[in-house]
């Protein structure tokens, strides 16, 4: 028998029984790692391919350049730099029982841009593309971008949780509550380029593609709150969530232990990173309320993916025992 059961993109997967398909209107469950804290990077593969890109659907390719302009007059600030398009998930279920995977998961990638992940995933005929899509290829995803998404939920030393408020300068989320996030970025790996039309897939190591996945949610967290990669844990997959207020965008969830304080990353963030213009405020949450936010009036205000990362994060804290919980 295959051990290995992939995953198609339009499925979900649910690992826990506490955890329901749906999870939540605004998004829902691809990949939940078997066990807290998550799948570490030694564990996490990728498998490149053409057939992994979007699928061109010709009527359509004049309305992405439309939204893309449209977007661009609002928004100068956009660029078109190319990402991985996420095309399925492979899990290693040693035959079945998912609670003993420990080969790892592998994430089966193309390539995209943001002017495409815009012109489909927000476009305002995204509900067409989607049913298009099935019924071309049985699949809703086939004639969309779904540019990867990365985000964590950062875990300071004394015991909170960080979350920013999107300013109105970013393309998604604009004035919501978020978690640190963004994207792997193809032109941050050897042999791939910040423009799609530059990349040949093959050029590109797997390996090294595979590293950028972390790599990546590492240097977000650098960027947007300012603390340093020097501060930061090795980041552990938690799963994989689609949000639906963007036509079911994927999204790695992770978690990262920081050992600063809070009061230090209060400082670091005041003295601004790279990306600071990215957000106008930064709170942060006891983690022993994290498991009540959701009855807050506070739930109202986040983004989708810092929803979604952390309805992931209590519900595998939620099946540890006891003893695990005590994770200090």
């Amino acid at each position: 028998m295959n051990e290995c059961i992939l995953f198609i993109i339009n499925f979900f997967f649910t690992l826990q029984a506490a955890t329901s398909n749906s999870m939540d209107g605004e998004f829902s469950l691809l990949f939940a790692a078997p066990n807290f804290p998550g799948v570490p990077q030694s564990n996490l593969h990728v498998r490149l391919s053409e057939d992994y890109n979007r699928k061109s659907l010709p009527s359509n390719e004049i309305n992405i350049d439309r939204i893309w302009e449209l977007r661009r007059k609002s928004n100068p600030r956009l660029y078109n730099g190319s990402k991985f398009r996420f095309h399925a998930i492979e899990v290693d279920s040693n035959g079945g029982d998912c609670s003993s995977c420990s080969a790892g998961v592998t994430f089966h990638l193309g390539i995209t841009g943001y002017k495409n992940f815009m012109g489909t995933n927000w476009a305002d005929n995204a509900t067409e593309l989607l049913e298009s899509g099935v019924k071309d290829f049985a699949n809703s995803q086939a004639y969309m971008s779904d540019a990867l998404g990365v985000g964590s939920l950062v875990h300071t030393a004394d015991e909170c949780v960080v979350l920013i408020r999107r300013s109105s300068s970013v393309g998604e989320a604009q004035g919501l509550w978020d978690i640190p996030g963004g994207h792997p970025e193809p032109g941050e790996v050897k042999g791939g380029s910040s423009k799609m039309e530059d990349i040949t897939l093959s050029d590109i190591s797997e390996l090294d593609v595979s590293k950028e996945l972390v790599d990546s949610a590492m240097r977000e967290i650098r960027d947007e709150i300012n603390i340093p990669k020097s501060k930061l844990e090795e980041p552990h997959l938690m799963g994989v969530t689609r949000n639906h207020t963007s036509s079911g965008r994927p999204n790695m969830q992770f978690f990262v232990r920081c050992t600063l304080p809070s009061s230090e990353v209060r400082q670091m963030y005041r003295a601004g990173g790279a990306e600071a213009e990215e957000s106008t405020a930064l709170k942060l949450i006891q983690l022993s309320d994290i498991f009540y936010l959701e009855s807050t009036d506070m739930w109202k205000e986040m983004a989708p993916a810092a929803k979604a990362c952390v309805k992931l994060y209590t519900t595998l804290r939620n099946n540890l025992s006891d003893s695990e919980n005590n994770i200090t």
